[in-house]
């Protein structure tokens, strides 16, 4: 009876263990999509920040970042121009 109370323990022990394991398992989860969700939060931020600056500074050649708004105003008239064009198949597939 002594070999089957402890085997009866072993078993009983190894499923705290696992359940012990499970519940660390998900508060780390939890935890990490907490810290995913800040990291998202202020890339929004920085976003924010982003375009804001552009827009105060986008036609200031004097500004430190002005390479980078030239850049970033060629890739909104590309962009533009992409639509224009889809805009146009659109038109001709009528």
């Amino acid at each position: 009876m002594a070999f089957l109370n402890k085997i009866g323990k072993a078993i009983g022990d190894a499923a705290g263990t696992a359940s012990e394991k499970a519940k660390e398992l998900a508060e780390t989860t939890k935890l990490k999509n907490a810290v995913s969700a800040e990291e998202k939060q202020i890339n929004q931020y920085f976003l924010e920040i982003g375009k804001y600056v552009f827009e105060e500074e986008r036609n200031n050649p004097d500004s430190p970042l002005a390479e980078i708004f030239n850049k970033i105003t060629d890739s909104l008239r590309n962009i533009e121009e992409l639509k224009r064009k889809i805009a146009e198949i659109k038109l001709d597939n009528k």
